[in-house]
């Protein structure tokens, strides 16, 4: 099996604006984890707000995956979530020996809920397409779906891969692999495809940006700075 486009240690640092002011920071993490004797894939994604936005709208989420390092699916998934006065807390184990053609989830409060044997949380999920785009040629206009349970909720994540696209970033122009997840049109969406995700066509496969259409305007999520990939982050001359 070919090792995956990241490593223990692999650190991430976003920058969100919304309009032109930053707003947030969010931290992507890879760690190494033992479960019994089995050493996992600990991923977290740690996001805040700051600044002036953080006084007024203090948010500190947090989501971890441990996931298998040869199938990259989680074995348990964790949502720890602060968001002014409002905290949501959330476990999720995931067995898939117990049943052949299944996967059983016991949540926090007890509860089992039976889902395909292939499901992924959303944390698991992101890194996982690092892992095919490091294996697989995608065709345009290709579209995925993925077994999902996230937030107490079933769900498969739809995403149509759009084809390569350069990015002009802070670190210069990059060119990307352009996916557009299918997500529900509401409240925060105007659109089902109003999140546009642009991953590195490097070795490394890195989130570069993550672009969302509000009703109240476009947020970005943009990649500043990195520490100890797998392979040398490739800018274009």
């Amino acid at each position: 099996v070919a090792p995956p486009p990241f490593q223990k240690g692999e650190m991430l640092y976003y920058n969100v604006r919304y309009a032109f002011a930053k707003g947030a920071e969010v931290v992507f993490s890879v760690s190494d984890t033992l479960v019994g004797d089995k050493s996992y894939f600990h991923l977290v994604i740690d996001g805040r707000t700051t600044g002036m936005v953080g006084v007024l709208y203090p948010l500190h989420d947090t989501y971890h995956a441990y996931t298998d390092k040869v199938t990259n699916l989680p074995i348990k998934a964790v949502r720890n979530v602060s968001e002014q006065s409002y905290k949501d807390h959330k476990v999720d184990l995931f067995d898939r020996t117990s049943r052949t053609d299944s996967a059983i989830v016991t949540r926090e409060n007890g509860e089992k809920v039976v889902l395909p044997k292939d499901v992924y949380d959303l944390v698991s999920l992101g890194y996982s397409l690092r892992v095919q785009l490091s294996q697989t040629k995608f065709a345009k206009n290709t579209l995925f779906s993925f077994p999902t349970y996230f937030n107490a909720e079933y769900f498969p994540f739809a995403v149509r891969y759009v084809g390569e696209e350069v990015v002009r970033t802070d670190f210069g122009k990059v060119r990307c692999h352009k996916f557009i997840p299918r997500i529900q049109k509401g409240d925060l969406f105007k659109e089902n495809d109003a999140v546009t995700i642009w991953f590195s066509a490097d070795e490394n496969h890195l989130p570069i940006r993550i672009e969302f259409k509000l009703f109240l305007g476009s947020m970005v999520c943009e990649l500043k700075t990195f520490r100890k990939l797998v392979s040398p982050f490739v800018v274009m001359q």
